[in-house]
């Protein structure tokens, strides 16, 4: 009999780790879930996935509770994403009281 419920941490990092060498229903079989719960968890991998590009730095990024990391690898992709030239506001956030 199948376990029901979401899946576990273990379970999930399990899927990560051999969805893209076995297919759902070998993964399934191997942690005694059902085939929609694993099929889901592999689209999740797959749409983040294709979300990440390489010019992102967001997913390269060290995480913990409460602080964010710049890690070598994201340094460097934000050194090779492609420069966006913005026009810089501060001349619209200063205000003058008396002309001199």
């Amino acid at each position: 009999m199948t376990k029901k419920g979401p899946l576990g941490k273990a379970e999930i990092f399990y899927v990560g780790g051999h969805y893209k060498e076995q297919d759902a229903k070998q993964i399934a079989k191997d942690l005694d879930r059902s085939i929609s719960a694993v099929e889901s968890q592999i689209e999740k991998f797959e749409k983040e996935e294709a979300s990440s590009s390489p010019f992102s730095t967001n997913s390269k990024l060290g995480r913990r509770e409460g602080i964010v990391i710049m890690t070598e690898n994201a340094s460097a992709a934000s050194e090779v994403a492609p420069k966006v030239d913005t026009p810089t506001n501060a001349s619209r956030c200063v205000t003058k009281i008396k002309d001199d």
